[in-house]
Formats: C-alpha cells, sequence, structure tokens
C-alpha cells in the first residue's frame, strides 16, 4: 500500500466490499451475560456502542471461533467469518439453558467497510443502526450493510491486504483453524481479556500464560537482505543457528518498499529486533528482524486527533480553511476529549463571524473538560461580539474561577509528588536493609545479591551494584532479570562493551527460558547503543 493511500486512512477516509464476514445478532436480557460467559473478551467491561475482537474455544483452550463484538444498547452483535458463523451460532445456543438470549445469523444484502478519520466522524454524528464501529486493518472505521452509498474513495483488497499480516488479523482456514491453540494465534493478545473471570477454556489459557508461554507463535520477519520473496514460501518452514525447524511461513507481503512474512516462531527467537538468518530447504537464505504483531496498530486516539490536527495547521497557513475546519472535526470525532481541536476550530469559526457555531463549540469543551479556562474565555468573546454583555462578563468570571481551580489542583499535584518521592526513599532503604540481612545469613543468595544490586543501580552506585549482580549471577546464571540490571550498571559506568556482552548473553538467557518481556528489554538496549556507536 502507498504511502498517500495511508495518509487518506489518517486524515480522510477510504470504503471497500468486505466479503467472507457474516453478522449475528445476540438479543434477550441475559445475552451480554451469557455471551461475557462463554466468550474470551470481556463483554460486560465494554461500555454500551463500544466493539472489540473476541473469540470462541473449548474447554482446552482450542480454538473455536473469531470475530468481533458489538455492544449496542438493546443488543449484541458479533461479525464472524462466514464459513464458521452457522456452526459458531449452534456452539453457543446448544449452551444457553435458562437465559433469556436469541442467536441469529442477519441476512444481510452486502457488508462494507469504511476506515479513517472520515469514517469515525460519521459514525460519531450520524447514529445509524447499520453501522458496526470497528479497529481494524491498522486503523478505525465501521462495518455497515445496505446498499447506501458511502461517498468515499475505494481502497482495493491488494492493499488491504498487506494491513491484514501486519496487524496480525488472521484468515480462517489459513493463519488459524479450528482446534489450533490461542496461544498460536495473534489472537492471544487482540482478544483476551486478562482481568475477566470463568469463560471456557480459561483454565487452559491461564496455565500457559503464567508460564513460558507457547512454544511457537505467530510473529513478523522484515527481510533485510537476501532474494527477492513471495507467496511461493508460504507453508514451508526454514532452520536457523537456534534449530532446523525454527518457524513455518504463514504469509508473505510487501508494504513499503519493504518485504514481510508472517511466521509460527519457536519461542527462543520470538524477541523484538532479533536478526536471524533462515534457511529454507532448496530455498533461499534470508536475513530477517523479528517483530512483534500486530507491527501495525490502530491509532492511539489522542496521537491520531494530534496528527490530524498538525495537518489542519498546514491548510489553514495555506489560506485552505475549509479544508482546515473539516479537519479538525474529524480530530474531534476521533477524540472528543482533545481540547486543542475544540479552540483551534472556535477560533477559525469566530475568524468568520460564526459565533453560534463557536459557542455550541465551546460548550461541547466544557462537557468533556469542565476545567477549560479556554472554553470559558472563548465563549466571553464570543458572547461579547454578539453583545450579549452579561453572559460574557459572566463566562470572564468562570475563566477566572477555572483558573484559580487549575493553579490549585497543580499546586497539590505537586505536593502530592513530593510526599511520593519522600515515599519512594523509605521505600528503598527498607528493602535495602532487609536484602542487607538476607546477604549477612548468606553473602551468595541469588535473589538477595540481585534485588541490592537492582537498588543500587537505581541510586547510581554502579560499581557496588555490579559486584552484587555478578554475585547473583555465579549463584544462578540464567537469572534474566540480573542480567538486565548487570547491562544497566554497566551501561551506568560508561562500560559499553561489557554491557553489550551482557545483554547480548542476557538475550539468548531470557529467551530460552521464555521470559520474553526480559529479552525484549535487553534487546531493546542493544538497538539504542549500537545506534549511539553508528552516530559516533
Amino acid at each position: 500500500m502507498s504511502r498517500s493511500a495511508s495518509e487518506s486512512l489518517l486524515f480522510g477516509g477510504a470504503r471497500a466490499s468486505l466479503t467472507g464476514w457474516a453478522l449475528v445478532v445476540a438479543e434477550g436480557r441475559d445475552a451480554v451475560r451469557f455471551l461475557h460467559s462463554q466468550l474470551t473478551s470481556d463483554v460486560q467491561g465494554l461500555g454500551p456502542e463500544e466493539s472489540q475482537p473476541t473469540a470462541l474455544l473449548d474447554r482446552g483452550g482450542r480454538l473455536q471461533a473469531f470475530g468481533f463484538l458489538y455492544r449496542r444498547t438493546d443488543r449484541v452483535e458479533i461479525l464472524l467469518p462466514t464459513e464458521i458463523a452457522a456452526a459458531t451460532v449452534r456452539r453457543l445456543a446448544d449452551n444457553v439453558i435458562s437465559d433469556d438470549v436469541t442467536l441469529t445469523i442477519v441476512d444481510t444484502p452486502r457488508l462494507h467497510l469504511a476506515l479513517g478519520a472520515e469514517a469515525v466522524r460519521r459514525v460519531a454524528e450520524d447514529g445509524d443502526e447499520s453501522r458496526f464501529p470497528i479497529a481494524i486493518y491498522g486503523s478505525r472505521g465501521f462495518v455497515t450493510w445496505g446498499d447506501g452509498d458511502l461517498d468515499l474513495p475505494i481502497i482495493g483488497g491488494d492493499q488491504l491486504e498487506p494491513r491484514r499480516v501486519l496487524t496480525g488479523l488472521p484468515r480462517w482456514g489459513d493463519e488459524v483453524t479450528e482446534g489450533v491453540l490461542i496461544h498460536e494465534t495473534a489472537l492471544i493478545d487482540t482478544a483476551v481479556s486478562k482481568d475477566k473471570g470463568c469463560y471456557l477454556g480459561q483454565e487452559t489459557v491461564a496455565k500457559v500464560m503464567s508460564g513460558r508461554g507457547a512454544a511457537r507463535a505467530p510473529m513478523l520477519l522484515e527481510v533485510i537482505s537476501g532474494d527477492p520473496i513471495g507467496s511461493e514460501l508460504v507453508g514451508k518452514y526454514f532452520a536457523s543457528d537456534v534449530a532446523k525447524k525454527s518457524g513455518t511461513v504463514l504469509s508473505s507481503t510487501r508494504w513499503e518498499d519493504r518485504d514481510f512474512l508472517q511466521a509460527m516462531l519457536v519461542r527462543e527467537l520470538r524477541v523484538q529486533d532479533r536478526e536471524i538468518e533462515c534457511r529454507f530447504e532448496d530455498g533461499p537464505k534470508l536475513t530477517v528482524r523479528v517483530h512483534s504483531l500486530p507491527f501495525l496498530s490502530s491509532p492511539q486516539l489522542e496521537a491520531w486527533a494530534r496528527r490530524i490536527e498538525l495537518q489542519a495547521v498546514k491548510e489553514f497557513a495555506a489560506d485552505r480553511e475549509e479544508e482546515a475546519i473539516e479537519l479538525y472535526e474529524r480530530a474531534i470525532a476521533v477524540c472528543p476529549s482533545y481540547a486543542d481541536a475544540y479552540e483551534a476550530l472556535g477560533v477559525i469559526l469566530g475568524r468568520h463571524g460564526r459565533y453560534e457555531e463557536a459557542i455550541e463549540l465551546m460548550q461541547r469543551l466544557l462537557e468533556v473538560d469542565p476545567l477549560s479556562v479556554m472554553a470559558h474565555t472563548n465563549l466571553s468573546l464570543y458572547y461579547n461580539q454578539q453583545g450579549r454583555i452579561e453572559d460574557a462578563e459572566r463566562e470572564a468570571a468562570e475563566a477566572m474561577r477555572a483558573k484559580m481551580r487549575c493553579e490549585r489542583d497543580e499546586k497539590e499535584l505537586a505536593e502530592a509528588a513530593q510526599d511520593q518521592t519522600a515515599s519512594a526513599i523509605a521505600d528503598r532503604e527498607r528493602r535495602a536493609a532487609m536484602f542487607r540481612q538476607v546477604l549477612d545469613l548468606d553473602p551468595d543468595d541469588a535473589l538477595g545479591n540481585f534485588g541490592l544490586g537492582e537498588l543500587l543501580v537505581e541510586e547510581g552506585r554502579f560499581a557496588e551494584a555490579i559486584t552484587h549482580l555478578e554475585r547473583a549471577l555465579m549463584a544462578d546464571p540464567r537469572y534474566s532479570a540480573a542480567l538486565l540490571a548487570l547491562g544497566r550498571a554497566h551501561e551506568g559506568a560508561e562500560d559499553l562493551s561489557s554491557a553489550r556482552e551482557t545483554y547480548r548473553r542476557g538475550v539468548d538467557v531470557a529467551a530460552a527460558r521464555g521470559d520474553l518481556a526480559t529479552a525484549n528489554k535487553m534487546q531493546e538496549r542493544l538497538a539504542v547503543l549500537d545506534a549511539a556507536t553508528t552516530l559516533e
């Protein structure tokens, strides 16, 4: 997909036919509670008019279905792959005992997908009953059904497919099939709630998550050198220095002039930014960089609104005010709490004498930010321009009160921060004393040396920290957290060679143990050190 197409989703919108999906409706007073007990996502925690990825497992944690769930005020809608929709409805219906729940596959004329900022704006403003908000393909928008014209530029399947691969959205029958453990899919990170209570397969999910994780799981491999690749590698396994069968290719794509493979990868290699050499039997040799899925994520709302606002500023500076107004409206739709967009749009409307619109906008800002000084200040200005002097004076007084409240709140926050700092220092001293007591009894205790060494790193006492952390590793050479702390201590002591050596050893140790979070942290520090060396 081209950068211009990506930017059209960021600032504007696009539409596509959505094939291969079916719409299921769950109705009845027990629909939310029932689905919460059956599906992996937090259905009860989902607010009305919100959607989420979800999945259905068997008792052994094996995948039976996946899709997207949207909770309306009076019903729940679920998008499922067409080929499993009927079987999924039957499976769910078989578990209904005394609940008031009815599950139906809706006979929709056709499904369409609208993505991008303009699509989000339309969902926020139209409130159409045939619109299903969704985060998909690294963007946000809605699914709709019927014969209405979306009046948006078309985005083709050839542009959506790279986004599907890079976001980790599986295709039923390709990347996922019935019976695969959900830990061996990207759905474990997107469709499974880590906090909710009982659901089918939860015990297996919790057991694997609390252990070393799945032996194999999907990752994205960015090809950084080697022969050109294509779909001919899909389904083939490759070897590496770690194992003869290090991974199996699930799909391939090209994005922004780079080649990517999505592959099932062994645990030891699933480290962010790690470079590995893939050797295919009777095939190419590729050097790849490992990335976690999703590589392409749906934008965070405030960051998205800020990007749109920056584009609006450019349009305004180029005297394209109508385009700027449209962009500010999209920024507000994307993130209704983003105050800067309200303020800037209000200024433009006020410049053109559109005071009623500007006043309404500032009142909306006060709904999301009751302490907004700028909202009251602007209201005072707009009322004054309309000759509503009494209203203008009232808002000026409110602006002063809001400013005083903000200053008081800032002072209280500063005092609270000071209290927290003092409390943190006292807690650190208490923990240091505890670890020293342990070491008085056993100077070689791994946990005691690690705990004290980590505290010494935080205090900047790097030489002492290195002594204790090395002693911890003598007691337990596979102590991955101690390796991370030792690397940080070497960095603090400006011994970058030792830091690199420690991190490299630590990545292998942590990955072999399944401690991928720690392995990723050390790989990240290695990347920072290597980048600094390059700049030198």
